[in-house]
């Protein structure tokens, strides 16, 4: 059997323990008053000064010693009836969110019930004022739940992603079937295409090029944002004496079909040229900064 240190002043406390017992259907526990200090300290000495008045302990036959959510989740190796419940407790981030979860009903356990004759230091509150913290904690509990649950498919060996419970939950958006995005196209000589890097439009960083780049178009600039983009090619390739160098650039918006983009053809379902403008590389290299 376990020894079990808990609030005997809490209605709540002593019903959730002999709930355990209830469903493993033999006694599991044996039961003590944390508010005993003197026989707290001398049958259990390790926990002279352990926090009793906030967490619940539990003292196995060897002298193992866990709290809180630990202690709950101890109890539950007592007895296979009680197996199903394990889970719960060893699911991916429970020992994160348990002991969360579990001072914030010890925090509030004499709110859900305690003896009558200690009421004076139970704090009873009002049905109302009780039903509202139930329903908060309840809410929270599935807040966190909704959260912690998809970590579970790192586990898996075909991961399976989905808007909101995913497992890249920065990343997470719910999107379409088709993504719009506005890039750099450009044309050599025999007219093949080249897309060209965000880094001939600015020197930030890939998001926030794009962002710029959005705007112009936006802000009908599309054709600065051109002749600038080509300035940039003719320099670059004058640098490096491109053979078969890029002679015009297109600032191009294109409609992507996801699943067939991610499958392997991507090619857009279909684009629309913003702005284009020819390449000068023998004349006198010239592109305002949009």
């Amino acid at each position: 059997m376990l020894d079990v240190i808990y609030d005997g002043q809490c209605r709540f406390c002593k019903r959730s323990l002999d709930r355990v017992e209830r469903l493993a259907r033999r006694p599991l526990l044996r039961l003590h008053d944390a508010n005993d200090r003197e026989m707290i300290r001398a049958r259990f000495p390790m926990l002279a000064d352990a926090d009793t008045d906030h967490a619940m302990f539990v003292v196995t036959s060897r002298g193992e010693v866990f709290r809180g959510f630990f202690a709950y989740r101890r109890m539950l190796w007592e007895s296979r009836r009680l197996y199903a419940f394990l889970p719960l407790f060893y699911a991916p981030g429970a020992a994160l969110v348990g002991p969360w979860i579990y001072a914030w009903v010890a925090r509030n356990r004499r709110h859900f019930g305690c003896s009558l004759d200690a009421a004076r230091s139970c704090g009873v509150a009002s049905p109302g004022a009780t039903l509202r913290k139930g329903l908060a904690g309840g809410v929270s509990v599935l807040l966190m739940g909704a959260t912690v649950a998809p970590l579970a498919q790192n586990w898996r060996a075909a991961p399976k992603d989905s808007f909101p419970f995913s497992y890249y939950p920065m990343f997470s958006q719910a999107r379409k079937g088709r993504y719009v995005v506005t890039y750099l196209v450009g044309l050599d000589r025999n007219g093949a295409r080249h897309t060209l890097s965000h880094e001939l439009a600015g020197n930030g960083g890939f998001n926030q090029t794009r962002r710029q780049i959005n705007k112009l178009v936006r802000d009908g600039k599309a054709d600065a944002l051109c002749r600038f983009v080509a300035g940039e090619v003719a320099r670059a390739e004058q640098a490096l004496h491109e053979e078969d160098p890029i002679t015009a650039v297109q600032v191009v918006t294109g409609t992507f079909r996801l699943a067939e983009y991610f499958g392997g053809n991507k090619t857009p379902a279909a684009e629309r040229v913003r702005a284009a403008c020819p390449v000068a590389h023998d004349a006198e290299l010239a592109g305002a900064e949009p």
